[in-house]
C-alpha cells in the first residue's frame, strides 16, 4: 500500500452513439491502449509528455496509476467496452480556479465518425455543471485542423494563436487556443 487514498471512481458517461461512452480506465484496457495510442498520427498532436513509442508498459503504468498522477479526471474513450482514446478534464487552481482544460485523443480507426466531437460535447457539459467553471479551453497544434473543427462545432472559439508556446519532437510550435465560456452559452 502506498499511502496514497484511492481516487474517487469516475461516472460512466455516455455519448450519443451506439456502444460508446466515457468510462473509468480499467487494468484490462492496456493492450488496447498501447494498440490505439502507439501511432505516429495521433502522437503528433499530443502534448510533449505523450510518449512514443507507446508500449504496452506505458499503457499498464497509465491505467495502473498515471491517469491519477497526470491530475484532472481522466476516462477511457470506450467502443463496445474496448479503449480506443481518451479524455480528461483538468480545473484550474488558484485565481485560474474558473477555468477547465479540456483534452481528448482518439485511435485512428475511429476518425471521422464524430466521436470526437460527440466526446467533446460531453466533456465541456461536464465542466460547465461545476458552478465554479466559466470557461472551458483547450490548445491544439496549429496544424491539427481537424481538431479545431471538432471544438468550432461545440460552440468553441478561437481565442489567438500561442505562438511558439510548446515544443513537440524537440521543436518549438505554434498553438491555437479555443475556449468556450459560459456567459457566451446564455446568450
Amino acid at each position: 500500500m502506498t499511502g496514497l487514498a484511492a481516487p474517487t471512481p469516475l461516472p460512466t458517461l455516455a455519448l450519443a452513439l451506439p456502444g460508446w461512452c466515457l468510462r473509468a480506465w480499467r487494468l484490462a484496457d492496456a493492450p488496447s491502449l498501447a494498440r490505439h495510442a502507439n501511432n505516429e498520427r495521433v502522437w503528433r498532436n499530443m502534448s510533449e509528455s505523450f510518449p512514443h513509442p507507446y508500449t504496452e508498459a506505458i499503457a499498464r503504468h497509465w491505467v495502473e496509476r498515471g491517469h491519477v498522477d497526470f491530475g484532472g479526471d481522466n476516462w477511457a474513450i470506450a467502443f463496445d467496452d474496448q479503449a480506443v482514446g481518451g479524455c480528461g478534464l483538468h480545473p484550474g487552481q488558484g485565481h485560474e480556479r474558473c477555468n477547465c482544460e479540456i483534452g481528448y485523443w482518439l485511435g485512428e480507426p475511429f476518425w471521422g465518425r464524430d466521436v470526437a466531437t460527440e466526446v467533446v460535447r460531453v466533456l465541456t457539459e461536464q465542466a460547465l455543471v461545476l458552478p465554479q467553471i466559466t470557461r472551458v479551453f483547450a490548445p491544439v497544434h496549429a496544424g491539427n485542423q481537424a481538431s479545431m473543427r471538432v471544438l468550432e462545432k461545440n460552440g468553441f472559439h478561437r481565442e489567438g494563436e500561442l505562438r511558439q508556446s510548446a515544443i513537440k519532437a524537440g521543436r518549438v510550435i505554434d498553438r491555437v487556443l479555443w475556449a468556450r465560456l459560459r456567459s457566451l452559452d446564455a446568450e
